[in-house]
């Protein structure tokens, strides 16, 4: 997996997110969410090493303030193991 794609894929949870917390269609957000978590458990041990990997970079050059949220995600998806 390449960091250019776990990007994306933080920017759409981020926005799904929001969507539920602010109600635009708070379901459908959710319901979203639920999918992509679905989606990522199913990599393999090696795909969540390198997932996780990829995360911690990503996290480790973000901005403060989103660090503890990118680091989050994996939990909030429910694929951390």
């Amino acid at each position: 997996m390449e960091e250019y794609l776990l990007k994306a894929l933080l920017s759409v949870v981020a926005m799904l997110e929001d969507a539920a917390k602010f109600g635009m269609d708070s379901h459908a957000a959710v319901s979203a969410l639920e999918n992509v978590g679905f989606e990522l458990d199913q990599m393999s041990e090696a795909e969540r090493r390198e997932f996780a990997e990829i995360l911690e970079r990503v996290a480790a050059s973000a901005d403060p303030a989103q660090r503890e949220w990118v680091r989050s995600v994996p939990r909030n998806l429910g694929i951390d193991s």
